[in-house]
């Protein structure tokens, strides 16, 4: 009864993402991502509570509603993000384009900002310990051995602002911006990061050209398809012959009696991503354990707040997931049930939704059509790590939001007294 109920709120979803792609479909890709972690976390719900045994846990699932609740999570987002879209368009976002002697120079700054970065990583990466070529090394332990370990805190770890900036300058540049494309995935391969880069790069990069080509989206898909499933397949199969070989080299689910690497795929697949939010919704909604903390400060740390709560060794925890047996992810919204009562948790995350996450990719949009390159690029960096406090609970990472919103609304609040003082003097 239990698979009977969740699979039928499963296809609620799927009905529900079909009218919202086709009621505005820039919009939906806008929030690909987030859409992403709805159709990663809800399949694996649905198989984890079918009863499996959680490794990171140490315990079996069961029933608890979870994927419910999360559906109608989801839903809920989404639904926000469409009516705080309706509201934001009503506004004008004044822009400008960075220039210097009265030259427009954001084409050199946004190629700056492409081949400095790739340059300095890959100087990084030939000078360092690579996870391809030397077992000892994992993506986890490369920039802690690596040459110049400090461009990790400017560059993170996939550096998602390289391909968008691709991206911008694809219409104008195509066989470059291909090249560069490569070089980053490429680069991203050889320090040990294989997901993330396909996915989210692929993602940046495809971002700044639908709205680009927006006006005739429909014959440049049509175009576009065939390469792109080419494209997509090869580095689907890329993945997996690696994943495979590296599974069948470690069995990080040995301890589970799981030994064959397509068995561990689909494991870790469906498994682990979900396994927070149903932890979460058994201990703080349905059996209500502990009393609610009422301190939004959790939400700054939220995955290890929800690590330290849910992890049956934690130490243990910590090492295996170097070796990449153990997954920790999605800590949001599971966060808010440990802070707050389910109604309060949801009011809470509305809010938090209209100001960060819609009003920012609301920012985006704006700065992309209008065709403020740099501003575009810096505004979709700090887009990407606001998702990123949306699925890790790593709120701390809006400090740079909000830091940037206060300069561009102040920008907005100068630029629009200096107008209104010109109109009295008129």
């Amino acid at each position: 009864m239990g698979l009977f109920i969740n699979l039928l709120f499963a296809l609620l979803f799927v009905l529900f993402t079909y009218y919202y792609v086709k009621k505005s479909f820039l919009l939906s890709f806008l929030y690909g991502l987030v859409f992403f972690q709805a159709f990663s976390v809800i399949p694996s719900l649905i198989y984890i509570e079918q009863g499996i045994y959680i490794n990171e846990q140490g315990r079996f699932s069961f029933f608890t509603g979870a994927t419910i609740l999360c559906v109608l999570y989801f839903i809920l987002t989404f639904v926000i993000i469409a009516m705080a879209f309706k509201s934001f368009n009503k506004k004008r976002l004044p822009v400008f384009q960075f220039s210097y002697k009265g030259r427009n120079v954001e084409l050199i700054v946004v190629l700056t900002m492409i081949v400095l970065p790739l340059t300095l990583l890959l100087i990084n990466a030939v000078l360092s310990p690579l996870p391809i070529l030397d077992s000892s090394v994992t993506r986890f332990t490369f920039w802690s051995t690596s040459r110049f370990p400090f461009l990790n805190s400017l560059f993170g770890n996939t550096a998602m602002f390289v391909p968008f900036a691709i991206g911008l300058l694809f219409p104008k540049f195509k066989k470059f911006s291909v090249f560069m494309l490569f070089v980053f995935f490429g680069y991203n391969f050889m320090i040990g990061q294989k997901f993330s880069p396909i996915l989210q790069g692929s993602y940046s990069f495809l971002l700044p050209l639908v709205f680009y080509y927006r006006n005739n989206l429909k014959v440049y898909i049509k175009r576009a398809l065939v390469p792109l499933f080419i494209v997509g397949g090869i580095l689907v199969s890329i993945m997996y012959t690696i994943t495979y070989n590296k599974y069948e080299e470690t069995n990080p689910f040995a301890n589970i009696k799981i030994y064959d690497p397509n068995e561990a795929m689909l494991y870790r697949i469906f498994g682990l991503q979900g396994h927070l939010f149903w932890g979460a919704t058994d201990r703080y909604v349905v059996k209500n354990e502990a009393p609610k903390s009422f301190n939004p400060a959790d939400l700054l740390y939220g995955m290890r707040v929800m690590m330290d709560d849910f992890a049956k060794d934690r130490k243990m925890v910590i090492s295996a997931n170097e070796e990449g047996g153990y997954n920790f992810t999605n800590a949001y919204p599971g966060i808010l049930f440990k802070i707050f009562p389910l109604s309060i948790g949801l009011v809470f995350h509305t809010f938090l939704t209209i100001v960060f996450l819609a009003l920012l990719g609301w920012m985006l949009k704006e700065l992309m059509v209008k065709g403020a390159m740099v501003l575009s690029i810096i505004a979709y960096q700090l887009f990407n790590w606001t998702i990123y406090a949306f699925v890790m609970g790593y709120f701390y990472k809006l400090y740079f939001t909000i830091f940037f919103l206060f300069l561009y609304g102040m920008y907005v609040y100068l630029r629009k007294k200096k107008y209104d003082e010109q109109l009295q003097n008129i």
